[in-house]
Formats: structure tokens, C-alpha cells, sequence
């Protein structure tokens, strides 16, 4: 699930894992990727937004307080799932990275996406007045001055194939998921109708 991804949005998703530890969470959710955006210095996002400077104010957006005690080592081996919100936002990350035409998943990608749609972090970003447009512009100049490290040897398969098909087939899917199975809903129940018919004849 995270081969595409760098070291530095790998370390992300961990702090992410830490915080929902420390504070007893069930899942992680979008605050506590933020949050392990914040952790994590020194990456792209930091071109985006010094996230750093600023997190006692997102903390208090989010409703997740600061504290200098570490979980219990043994709470760090559970299997902590991600809640619905913060699947969407790996999902829109690698759409970003796609629109970049990058292999590696990067921290900004990961903070763009949590901007891609209303969520508890999206709020608490547009506290310190933070979009998507604008995190964009930022990571585009970062990423025309600092370039991406080479990707893996089957990047041509993921660019030439995996690409376009998520664009044209992936993509549009799942924005209209609900019409396309109430589609094929009906087409099984006037197949088995059929099927009935037939039978009975």
C-alpha cells in the first residue's frame, strides 16, 4: 500500500499512528495525520507551510492536546486501521502526486489531500489560512527547484499504464460510484427476470 511513498511520508503515517496511540483512538483520522505532518520537519510540506510554528493553534482546532509522554511501546505493535476520512486522503495524495506526474507520494501530497475535501483538518487549516490552491502553487515551485529522486525501474509501466487508467477509468468511478452499482443492480434483476422467464417457458 505504501511502496510509493517516500521515507518522509512513510514517517508521517507513523507519527499519525502515534498520536491516535497516545490519545486512545480506535482509528486514525485526519486530525492525527496532520498532526504527524507536523512532527515529521524538514520535509516538502514545510515549503508549503511551516506547519511547525503553528501547531499549538491546530492542535486547539483539532481538539487534540500537545503531551510529552510516550504511548506504551506494546500499544505501538496494534494494528491501527484508518478511519474512512483518512483512507479518502491517501487516496486524493496519490491523485496529486499523478497530477505532478511523480512516482513518490511526498508529504505535500499528503497535506494536499487533506485539503482535497471537508474534513476535521481541512478545518483546521483554514484556520491559519491555508487552501489547496495555495498549497499547490508552493509545492509546484518546490518541486521545480528541488526535483524528486529517481523513481523505481517499472515507473514507465506506472506512467504510461496506471496513470491514464486512473484518469479515465479510476477516477471518474468512483465520483460516480453510486449511479454505476444502482446500474448494475438493475441489469442483474432484468437478467434473473429473464432468466425466469425462460425457465418458465
Amino acid at each position: 500500500m505504501f511502496e510509493r511513498y517516500s521515507e518522509q511520508a512513510r514517517r508521517v503515517v507513523f507519527f499519525a499512528r502515534y498520536e491516535a496511540t497516545f490519545h486512545l483512538a480506535d482509528k486514525i483520522t485526519t486530525g492525527h495525520l496532520l498532526l504527524g505532518l507536523i512532527r515529521e520537519g524538514g520535509s516538502r510540506t514545510d515549503t508549503v507551510r511551516l506547519l511547525k510554528d503553528q501547531e499549538k493553534q491546530l492542535r486547539f482546532a483539532l481538539g487534540i492536546p500537545h503531551s510529552s509522554n510516550k504511548p506504551d511501546k506494546a500499544a505501538l505493535m496494534w494494528d491501527m486501521p484508518l478511519n474512512d476520512n483518512s483512507k479518502i486522503v491517501l487516496a486524493y495524495a496519490a491523485e496529486e502526486a499523478d497530477y505532478d506526474q511523480e512516482y513518490w507520494i511526498d508529504t505535500d501530497h499528503l497535506l494536499r489531500g487533506i485539503l482535497r475535501f471537508p474534513n476535521e483538518a481541512t478545518a483546521a487549516l483554514q484556520s491559519i489560512s491555508l487552501d489547496l490552491n495555495k498549497a499547490r502553487e508552493a509545492s509546484k515551485q518546490n518541486r521545480a527547484e528541488f526535483p524528486s529522486k529517481s523513481p523505481p525501474r517499472f515507473h514507465f509501466f506506472h506512467r504510461r499504464l496506471a496513470i491514464p487508467f486512473r484518469k479515465f477509468f479510476a477516477i471518474p468511478f468512483r465520483r460516480f460510484r453510486r449511479s454505476i452499482k444502482a446500474q448494475i443492480f438493475l441489469a442483474i434483476i432484468v437478467l434473473l427476470f429473464s432468466l425466469l422467464m425462460l425457465w418458465a417457458n
